[in-house]
């Protein structure tokens, strides 16, 4: 059973890693607010599984905490992927309940032919305060997804950065400021090779 679970977790990170096939057009970031929801990362996890499951690649991991940094270099097949999933989920906001709870908006930048969205909380206590997306103009294909999130609570305040660029990058930046103790600085990178 516990190696079902990882195969499968394997195979929605291996489409979460992959751009979208070529011809194939990805559905515009947009407030979608017809069907009541914003841009969802769970559905782009599985459109990207679809269409992309079974491929292997090889990353290169740095853990930076408080400074001091260490690396290695890990396959896809063997890796453990739920930490990753489970911190971009979470930040996902195409639940109903979050439906004019951010503001959103759109711009192009002609010099790269990239179309960004955002998605920005109206409200400071939202996990998810920002959510990016920048999609190239002529195919809508996603170039890259950049979210902010913060938490506080009376022992602690944590703030996150988390990056994901398709077959390139997956940064996962986290800032602590506990009450009490020292401060904690992670940043976890994975660049595929």
């Amino acid at each position: 059973m516990n190696r079902i679970y990882s195969v499968f977790l394997l195979c929605v990170f291996l489409a979460f890693a992959s751009s979208c096939k070529k011809g194939e057009e990805q559905k515009t970031p947009s407030a979608n607010l017809s069907n009541g929801t914003y841009f969802s990362i769970k559905d782009f996890t599985k459109d990207q599984w679809k269409t992309f499951h079974g491929q292997p690649y090889v990353l290169q991991q740095y853990t930076t905490l408080n400074g001091k940094t260490d690396s290695v270099m890990l396959s896809a097949l063997t890796m453990k992927w739920s930490a990753i999933f489970k911190t971009f989920f979470e930040a996902d906001i195409s639940d109903p309940k979050f439906l004019n709870r951010y503001d959103f908006s759109m711009f192009e930048e002609p010099t790269t032919q990239t179309r960004t969205f955002t998605y920005t909380a109206k409200e400071p206590e939202l996990y998810t305060q920002k959510l990016q997306i920048a999609a190239d103009i002529e195919h809508n294909k996603i170039r890259n997804i950049f979210i902010e999130t913060k938490k506080e609570t009376f022992w602690n305040s944590e703030t996150q950065k988390l990056l994901y660029s398709p077959v390139h990058v997956i940064q996962i930046q986290q800032h602590n400021d506990p009450l009490i103790g020292r401060q904690k600085e992670l940043v976890i990178t994975y660049k595929f090779q």
